[in-house]
C-alpha cells in the first residue's frame, strides 16, 4: 500500500528556497546534496506519530539541493524547521523542461490510453525490494495515489505515483512499457493506463 503524501512547506529567502517540515516528526531519506529537484519531487519521508508520509516538494519550489550536514538517518524535526535549501537555477530549470518537452514528442505510443512518463532520468524498479511482488501488474485496477514503481536517482528512490488520468481518479494498467532495473530517460513512457 502506498504511503500517504504530504507537501513540505517552503520559504523564499536570499534567492534560495528553504524547505521546511510541515509537521513535527522524524525526517529520513533526504535527497543528496547537489541533486536537482522539480516541484512535486519526492524529498524524503516524515514519520508523524505512527504514520509515515512520502514528503513531496511544493509545485512552486525547485533547484539544486544544499544540505549542510549528512542526513543519512532519521532526525527529529519541529514544525517549520529547515530540512534543506534549494538553489533555484532558472536556466537549468528551463533547460530541464525543454528537454522533457522534446523527449515527450519522440516516443510514439500506438496504444490508446493515458501515458505515465518518467519524471526524471534514472533506473526504474517494478518492485519495492527484490523479494517483494511488483507494485502493479498488467490488468490491475488502480486508484489515485497508488505507487506504480520506483526511479532511483543517485541512491535516492522516488515513487512513481498515479495521480489519476485526465478523466478519472482510477484506471487499469493496460501495458507496462519498461523492464525492471532498466535505465529510463525523463519523459519516457512507462505505463499505459486505460479508464
Amino acid at each position: 500500500m502506498p504511503l500517504p503524501k504530504l507537501e513540505s512547506l517552503f520559504k523564499s529567502e536570499d534567492s534560495l528556497f528553504r524547505i521546511l517540515a510541515p509537521k513535527v516528526g522524524l525526517f529520513s531519506d533526504a535527497p543528496q546534496d547537489g541533486s536537482f529537484l522539480l516541484g512535486g519531487s519526492f524529498i524524503g519521508k516524515l514519520r508523524v506519530l505512527n504514520v509515515t508520509y512520502d514528503l513531496r516538494l511544493p509545485a512552486d519550489a525547485y533547484g539544486r539541493v544544499i544540505i549542510d550536514s549528512e542526513l543519512d538517518k532519521s532526525i527529529p524535526v519541529a514544525y517549520g524547521q529547515e530540512l534543506f535549501r534549494l538553489n533555484p537555477e532558472t536556466k537549468l530549470v528551463e533547460a530541464e523542461k525543454e528537454i522533457m518537452h522534446k523527449k515527450e514528442g519522440t516516443f510514439d505510443i500506438e496504444e490508446e490510453g493515458f501515458i505515465v512518463r518518467a519524471f526524471t532520468d534514472g533506473i526504474f524498479y517494478r518492485r519495492p525490494s527484490p523479494d517483494e511482488p511488483p507494485f502493479v501488474v498488467e490488468g490491475q485496477k488502480i486508484e489515485k495515489g497508488k505507487a506504480l514503481g520506483l526511479i532511483e536517482i543517485m541512491k535516492t528512490f522516488n515513487h512513481i505515483i498515479f495521480d489519476g488520468t485526465d478523466k478519472s481518479d482510477s484506471g487499469v494498467i493496460a501495458k507496462i512499457l519498461i523492464d525492471d532495473m532498466e535505465e529510463v530517460k525523463k519523459g519516457q513512457p512507462l505505463f499505459v493506463i486505460e479508464d
